[in-house]
């Protein structure tokens, strides 16, 4: 059987960088790692260049889909462009595999995209797309807004015919969670959303009041998923006592903590914390909430998602490693805990042998990651000739 070679590379795996190393690649398998170079070069065998050769990206929760079918109010385009177009920046970002996070908020929306009707119907649609030959790997999100309660029924569809891949539970309710400080909520629905000051109390006002789903069937939803081995994550845990809901929920993940103590005692609990790459490499949140970096310096975060903006995550890990963290640990990261975290790390998130070939080649411009190749199942999806080569740097 033919192989294919990359070598003359600076391999990082989930423990150590291999320099001047050589991954080997059968059809879409990893089937050997060298610490060595090549004694014959095939006509398929990349030269990495002395570059760094990366696991590809895991990115559990994006809503970029949302952006790309309705980048304007009113204004939604069709999925068939929508999808593909998509893809195309995000394998140029290095995501190899990602979760498409769409948001059940209510059948009345201001978002037609959040509406129920069109999450329902672009959740069929990109599991029908997601089979045409694509890019990379893609796999659906459910978030689902608990005080959506007339969609229950919809949600245990999806969940018995297993057309979402991850479902997690959220709470928007302003004066907890991601919104417990209600002027932070006020200035997002002023300046992003546009409304005046009295329409945006009204709304705080409203959302105050609605009903939220009984904990009862939560639990049943919950169940159902981790009965269909689907994870279940929470989403803005802001208290100690959410987490025992949480642990109820059997849930695997917890996005997103906004205190400290939080993401410790999930971390304790065995939960795996994701926080937001864009937190992370912009320095805060921007809900004031809990900064990636410090939860991360207290060691209490497994993993990063792209949130809303999927080119953060290669940049984040980078961002790590340049402020001292070993280039294996912040790979990790955006690739082999976010993959072990979803139930994929047998198959994608590491260079191991025995593992998808879904790798990428990158290099440096100072402390900026310079994305040049990116493989998925051992073909080269994506190239980037840079006129000018872009050396790798060692952080010593």
């Amino acid at each position: 059987m033919e192989q294919k070679k990359i070598y003359n590379a600076k391999i990082v795996t989930p423990d150590r960088v291999i320099q001047n190393g050589m991954v080997i690649i059968e059809e879409d398998k990893i089937v050997g790692i060298e610490e060595y170079h090549p004694t014959s070069i095939g006509p398929a065998d990349i030269d990495a260049e002395g570059n760094w050769v990366l696991p590809g990206i895991v990115d559990s929760h994006s809503d970029a889909i949302e952006i790309e079918l309705e980048p304007r109010p009113s204004s939604m385009f069709p999925i068939e462009i929508s999808f593909f177009e998509l893809e195309k920046k995000l394998v140029g970002e290095g995501i190899t595999t990602i979760y498409h996070s769409l948001s059940l908020l209510e059948e009345n929306a201001k978002k037609q995209i959040r509406q129920n009707h069109t999450v329902l119907k672009i959740l069929e649609d990109i599991n029908r797309l997601s089979q045409k030959h694509p890019l990379i790997r893609h796999k659906t999100h459910l978030r689902y807004e608990i005080t959506n309660i007339h969609a229950a029924p919809e949600v245990e569809q999806c969940i018995e015919r297993q057309m979402i891949d991850q479902l997690s539970f959220m709470d928007h309710t302003p004066g907890q969670g991601q919104f417990r400080d209600i002027e932070i909520q006020k200035k997002l629905l002023i300046e992003h959303r546009r409304y005046s000051e009295e329409q945006a109390h009204q709304i705080i006002e409203s959302n105050m009041q609605k009903q939220k789903l009984e904990a009862r069937i939560l639990l049943k939803l919950a169940d159902l998923a981790h009965q269909k081995g689907i994870p279940v994550a929470s989403h803005d845990d802001d208290t100690i006592d959410k987490l025992s809901l949480v642990k109820d929920w059997n849930a695997s993940i917890s996005e997103f903590p906004v205190e400290l103590d939080v993401a410790k005692k999930a971390n304790e609990l065995g939960i795996y914390v994701v926080m937001g790459a864009p937190n992370l490499l912009l320095g805060k949140s921007h809900s004031n909430n809990l900064s990636a970096m410090e939860a991360i310096k207290h060691d209490v975060v497994d993993g990063l998602c792209s949130d809303y903006y999927p080119a953060s995550m290669l940049h984040a890990a980078f961002k790590l490693y340049h402020h001292g963290f070993p280039i294996n640990v912040a790979i990790n990261m955006v690739s082999l805990n976010p993959a072990r975290a979803l139930k994929l790390d047998q198959e994608v998130g590491s260079i191991e042998i025995g593992k998808k070939a879904d790798l990428l080649i990158a290099s440096e411009d100072q402390k900026r990651p310079v994305l040049h190749t990116v493989l998925v199942d051992g073909n080269v999806m994506c190239q980037m000739n840079y006129r000018t080569p872009v050396p790798v740097s060692i952080v010593h």
